[in-house]
């Protein structure tokens, strides 16, 4: 009977047409290096199949660990395609579908939405250029002093060169300076501010303050590396008499730097590297070098692509004063052509405080490419306090942006 039974199931075996044809996984075993998809924090990572199983040996930036088994119970369902469990970051299991094509490439598409469910693998990894990033961060500097002094007669005129000392920060600050007088019959004061060793002051005179102590009170953007004389003189007595003079007075005066650590990138030339999907911040003060003269209105960033996308600018905060216009150039210099989403506000007016984002239209090629940021603030380099002009909020307030690719 046991023969028999043999037999007869050779014979059966032997007579089945319709077997169907069997897969392996030959082809998947080894080591795998993640290069693309659309959660770049696990570009980097490796993963080494043995068997069925995709154990994980270098997690990149991502939360998982090694050991992790990434991919799971991995199944051929035919010469290229395959089937498995794939390990997301909550730790849970999603049915994933891997494809191989001739180049070697394995691309897997995940069943849940969100980041990571769309991956290239590849045998070879090549590590991409790194994300520069040519933020350099200073303490700014912050400091107040005073002066007191005495007229001795009408219509003097004390000067002070370099009485306000030269900043160090890369991107300036601002001061504040009170010229007061303080004798018995106070005369109205004048205060002239120019760079050290000009002629043509930058503060000609400011409003004339009506409370007691009589006063001038001003605030202007100060330029890194540059000095400013003060003259100051009694310019009005209501009662002009002998015995207003010698008449004291006091000038005192406080700064305030500015921290953007991407100073100085005014123009092309100067551009510092930022990296993609960052919240970038800066500020679009301008400063005073010299009558007639003010810092350059526009920042210069460079961002780096690795692989052809568009690319998006989105203005995310903006001084309450100006509008910051953010556009996209080539390494020629050429502007690309972008399509703008308003956010809040009336940027295509330019209004100030506007945000938006820029879309490329176009998909661009790997590359260095520009992003500048031009500010309209017509003036915003000085504030009269007697007239009661409050700091500009360019001086306190950042502009934020992010850029990121879009596929």
């Amino acid at each position: 009977m046991f023969t028999l039974a043999l037999i007869v199931g050779s014979c059966s075996s032997d007579g089945n047409d319709d077997a169907q044809p069997q897969y392996n996984l030959d082809a998947l075993q080894g080591k795998w290096y993640r290069v693309g998809g659309n959660n770049l924090d696990a570009n980097g990572m490796e993963v080494t199949v043995t068997n069925d199983q995709g154990v994980l040996t270098d997690p990149a930036n991502t939360s998982l660990q090694v050991d992790n088994i990434k991919w799971k119970d991995i199944e051929a369902t035919g010469e290229t395609n395959y089937e498995h469990g794939e390990l997301g970051s909550d730790q849970n299991y999603y049915n994933g579908f891997m494809e191989l094509s001739s180049d070697d490439t394995l691309r897997i598409r995940v069943n849940s939405p969100g980041a990571g469910n769309v991956q290239k693998w590849v045998r070879t990894f090549i590590a991409p250029i790194a994300e520069l990033h040519e933020c350099e961060p200073y303490e700014p500097e912050a400091f107040s002093m005073a002066k007191d002094d005495l007229w001795v007669e009408a219509g003097e005129e004390d000067e002070f060169p370099g009485l306000l000392p030269a900043s160090t920060d890369p991107a300036g600050g601002y001061y504040i300076v009170t010229l007061e007088s303080t004798g018995p019959l106070p005369s109205q004061p004048w205060i002239d501010i120019s760079v050290s060793g000009e002629e043509v002051p930058v503060i000609n005179g400011t409003s004339a303050g009506t409370d007691t102590p009589l006063t001038r009170k001003v605030a202007f953007s100060a330029h890194p590396g540059i000095a400013y004389d003060v003259m100051a003189k009694p310019f009005y007595n209501a009662s002009p008499s002998s015995d207003v003079y010698p008449e004291p007075y006091k000038i005192s005066w406080e700064y305030v730097g500015i921290m953007d650590c991407y100073e100085p990138n005014d123009n092309f030339d100067e551009a510092k590297f930022i990296p993609k999907d960052e919240v970038i911040e800066a500020y679009a003060n301008k400063n005073n070098e010299g009558y007639g003269i003010q810092e350059e209105q526009d920042d210069y960033y460079k961002v780096l692509l690795f692989q052809p996308a568009r690319l998006q600018v989105q203005l995310l905060q903006s001084p309450s004063d100006d509008f910051i216009d953010l556009n996209v150039y080539r390494e020629g210099r050429g502007e690309i052509v972008t399509t703008l989403t308003p956010i809040s506000g009336m940027p295509g007016d330019k209004e100030d405080g506007a945000l938006y984002l820029k879309t490329t239209n176009a998909t661009l090629d790997v590359g260095t490419y520009y992003v500048r940021a031009r500010t309209f603030m017509n003036d915003g380099k000085t504030a009269d306090f007697n007239l009661g002009e409050p700091l500009p909020d360019t001086w306190t307030t950042p502009y934020t942006f992010t850029v990121t690719t879009v596929e």
